[in-house]
């Protein structure tokens, strides 16, 4: 008597021919039948491809033999047949053992087999074999994954995930050393967070964006902002991602600190300017040799001259031993004024700071040119002047220089007016670049004297550059441009403003 085993497999085997050398025949798919146990009772060509054992190896076995030891300790092959059996399939995919013991990635489905009962009378298991597909898919992840650590450990570029709208998405260790947030402190912020404040108002980082969103690709320096407030020189290239549509679906943004080449490139372009005002003092220089101190030179050659052929007559040896000794004077004072000039060009990155008494040195000069205001009937009225940080002996010359041009460049009674207030930069009229204080000391010093015509109020300050004759006003024409360097020095700006006749007013700017 047939058991209901029996019975049951009976009605499997009961289907149709065509039907049945069909399965049979399938060489893609392995097409096993199994009874309720699990027992192997047919065999398709697939299967004996992909597992190979021969139907005669196989049948009346269970099919736990695919299974490696891992998934039988886990009693896995029973857990799908109990799957199979509760629910009417179980799904599953993972590494098969062939019989040569050699492994391959099978795509399992096991589905339950019913009678007119609905009485489960044995499975159906069909497996493919993805091995190709699952080392495909391997190498790929690998590589993605080796990719995404390799970006997560660079640490020498910052690279940023961004949204569509700027939230920062994700976060590399170049950016946590850069710009010093952990991932914790920075997901979910915009990242607005690293631009200073000026570039937030002006809308940068949003044209930036833009830019991208429009052209694919942004790049942008500037000045960036640390966690701790401090700032860094950023190279930026920010770089719009699409989607298979072509919809922009958030942004790559790449930071490179370049704070040291930022530096060294300001100190080269201030080395090369400063090597052009040298190249033009060069110059200068040059056309002094060549012109004012050739001058009393000649003038020393030819009384020398006419001194030897008249060296009997005293009379005639006496006038032009005055005029010798006056040239020799007018070339002795060119020569200190050259070596003061230089001088001040050589102290210029280190003068000697103190606190200077403004009042004090005024006194000191009204001092010194005690004979030459007598003599010139002059006034000098001072207000309070303030206590600046710099050189005394600089600054001493500075208004020395001013106080001196006053006197000098005068036809009535000179009345030099000195004055000082507190400005802020904003107030300062034709501002220089190279004013970086906030508040500066205004000196003003105004004079009746001759003047001059406000087209020459920057040319003054160049070296050597005289206005006026020598026969009619001395000098050596260095005085000004000795005020305009000292003013240099102690990160000052000066400037005039006069009318032909009518005086002239020098503005000299102290940092407070």
């Amino acid at each position: 008597m047939m058991n209901q085993q029996q019975v049951g497999m009976g009605s499997l085997t009961g289907t149709g021919n065509l039907y049945q050398r069909m399965i049979e025949e399938i060489q893609d798919y392995a097409i096993i039948l199994l009874d309720t146990n699990g027992i192997i009772r047919n065999w398709n060509k697939g299967a004996e491809k992909i597992k190979r054992y021969t139907e005669t190896d196989i049948i009346g076995k269970h099919f736990s033999i695919f299974y490696l030891p891992g998934d039988l300790d886990n009693n896995l092959p029973q857990k799908l047949i109990n799957e199979a059996y509760e629910t009417g399939r179980a799904v599953h995919e993972g590494w098969r053992k062939r019989k040569d013991n050699s492994i391959f990635w099978g795509s399992v489905t096991i589905t339950a087999l019913h009678d007119e009962d609905n009485t489960v009378i044995g499975y159906c298991k069909v497996t493919r074999d993805l091995t190709d597909n699952k080392t495909s898919e391997d190498k790929l992840r690998m590589s993605e994954e080796r990719y995404h650590q390799m970006v997560a450990e660079v640490q020498d570029y910052a690279i940023i995930l961004l949204s569509v709208n700027g939230i920062i998405e994700n976060w590399n260790a170049g950016a946590q050393n850069i710009k010093g947030y952990s991932v914790n402190e920075i997901i979910g912020k915009n990242f607005e967070i690293f631009y200073p404040e000026e570039d937030r108002k002006d809308g940068l980082p949003k044209r930036l964006l833009n830019t991208a969103r429009e052209v694919g690709k942004a790049t942008q320096e500037g000045w960036r902002i640390r966690k701790d407030g401090s700032k860094f020189w950023g190279s930026v290239v920010i770089t719009a991602l699409h989607s298979k549509s072509g919809e922009v679906i958030g942004f790559s943004k790449v930071t490179r600190d370049l704070t040291q080449k930022k530096m060294a490139d300001d100190k080269l372009a201030m080395y090369t300017a400063e090597l052009e005002i040298q190249n033009r003092e060069l110059e200068q220089f040059a056309y002094v040799a060549s012109h004012d101190l050739q001058e009393p030179l000649r003038k020393i050659q030819t009384f020398s001259e006419l001194i030897k052929k008249n060296f009997d007559d005293k009379e005639f040896i006496n006038r032009y031993f005055d005029k010798l000794d006056a040239s020799a004077k007018r070339m002795s004072e060119l020569v200190k004024s050259l070596l003061n000039y230089s001088q001040l060009t050589k102290d210029k990155e280190d003068p000697y700071l103190e606190k200077v008494d403004l009042n004090s040195i005024v006194d000191e000069i009204k001092q010194d040119f005690e004979l030459l205001i007598e003599e010139k009937n002059a006034t000098i009225i001072s207000d309070t002047l303030p206590t600046v940080i710099g050189s005394r002996l600089q600054i001493g010359q500075l208004f020395a220089n001013l106080i001196s041009n006053s006197l000098k460049f005068s036809k009535t009674a000179p009345v030099i007016k000195i004055t000082s207030a507190v400005v802020i930069k904003g107030q300062v009229v034709n501002v220089s670049k190279s004013l970086t204080a906030e508040k500066y000391y205004l000196i003003t010093v105004q004079d009746n004297g001759i003047g001059f015509e406000e087209q020459y109020k920057t040319t003054i300050f160049s070296l050597f550059k005289r206005l006026h004759g020598k026969q009619e006003y001395a000098g050596t024409g260095i005085g000004l441009s000795l005020c305009n360097k000292i003013i240099e020095n102690h990160h000052g700006f000066i400037t005039a403003s006069s009318q032909l006749g009518k005086g002239a007013t020098f503005f000299v700017y102290l940092p407070v």
